[in-house]
């Protein structure tokens, strides 16, 4: 039996704003990622980034 962890999906409801934000970053991303992958870079990068 195998106890290694898989990928989890995180479904989430996000604000017609919000998707209109991400859109724009990713609009100026090199290749314009897709929505998912332009989440977890902006979720990667706001966690690579110091607590206040």
């Amino acid at each position: 039996m195998t106890t290694a962890k898989k990928d989890q999906r995180i479904p989430i409801m996000m604000s017609v704003a919000e998707v209109a934000r991400i859109d724009e970053w990713r609009a100026k991303q090199p290749g314009i990622p897709a929505r998912a992958e332009a989440i977890r870079r902006l979720v990667g990068k706001a966690l690579e980034t110091p607590a206040d």
